[in-house]
């Protein structure tokens, strides 16, 4: 038995990874028919046929970056380091950003979480939504097999807007990607 596309899309499962330097969140993206009453049903019983677009948070697919305070070196601190011309201490900026190692951690953990749901076939497509720099990280850490499932890229953060709000935003990226 062949399916055609509308079945295959109301079938599949579709997931949105919103995330950000500081945190990440996946959503399944849910749509079906609801029959809704039209007017007061006793007087006129008429119904229309809606359709409703629901966001659920993924169990377990919350994750969020290490605190900097984890670390001995922070953000405004100064390294120091012995030698130069003289005997004498000398403050150095340390060679590497504490905060772009908490988001690469992070990015690492988005990437091994997404081909583990991908191993266990928990999607089968992905929208991804993250700031530019972490769109650009997250693309070069996902695995192929996750890579194949991704069928929209938005490079904005979303991760403070509430579900009705990011449902607002992804809509137009959701009927581009043929998924509405």
């Amino acid at each position: 038995m062949h399916l055609n596309s509308e079945q295959i899309r109301q079938s599949s499962i579709i997931w949105i990874l919103v995330a950000s330097g500081n945190e990440a969140q996946v959503y399944r993206y849910h749509k079906d028919r609801a029959v809704m009453p039209m007017h007061e049903p006793r007087k006129h019983p008429y119904y229309d046929e809606k359709e409703r677009h629901e966001l659920a948070l993924v169990p377990g697919m919350e994750l969020r970056a290490e605190s900097l305070d984890n670390f001995q070196t922070g953000p405004d601190r100064r390294g120091s380091f012995i030698g130069g011309q003289n005997s004498a201490h000398n403050a150095a900026e340390p060679k590497f950003s504490i905060r772009d190692e908490v988001k690469q951690n992070l990015v690492t953990a988005i990437a091994a979480k997404m081909k583990q749901a991908s191993a266990d076939d928990a999607f089968d497509h992905l929208v991804i939504a993250a700031s530019p720099k972490v769109l650009g990280a997250l693309r070069q850490h996902l695995s192929a097999e996750v890579l194949d499932r991704v069928i929209a890229e938005i490079p904005k953060d979303f991760t403070h807007d509430k579900n009705h709000a990011l449902l607002a935003h992804l809509q137009n990226t959701l009927t581009q990607a043929h998924v509405t």
